[in-house]
């Protein structure tokens, strides 16, 4: 199994290295700016839905959260992006419908998201986040 192994790695290092037009990969660098989302959004949804991802320093942050809809609130959880299942941060926040939420939190820095659920079709969110 071993030979089998150290043959196939031998017979791709050398159909690559012998490519026309091959070059060496050149690894990102560590600076590369994150793709993630602006602060601030809008967005429309039919029962549920998230957020952009924002990618938030560490510290104390507070976000505006106003709602639009036919029902009586939206349930808006905040949510940390790791490896492997996200997790909460904080409680539910109750947005009402036609109305606004002030909620606050201490960050640990990184990328976060919000998931909503209203239960209603046509449901419009804005959110604007803030460092305090």
């Amino acid at each position: 199994m071993r030979a089998l192994l150290v043959a196939l790695t031998t017979a791709l290092t050398l159909t690559f290295a012998g490519a026309p037009g091959a070059s060496a990969a050149v690894a990102p660098s560590a600076t590369a700016p994150r793709s993630v989302a602006a602060p601030s959004f809008n967005i429309w949804f039919n029962h549920h839905g998230n957020s952009p991802k924002a990618d938030l320093a560490a510290g104390a942050h507070r976000i505006i959260l106003d709602a639009n809809c036919d029902g009586d609130f939206v349930g808006a959880q905040l949510y940390h992006v790791t490896w492997g299942r996200d997790r909460k941060v904080g409680n539910v926040v109750r947005v009402p419908c036609h109305g606004r939420a002030l909620p606050q939190y201490q960050l640990s820095g990184g990328e976060y998201y919000f998931y909503f659920l209203s239960g209603v079709d046509n449901t419009n969110i804005t959110g604007d986040w803030r460092q305090d």
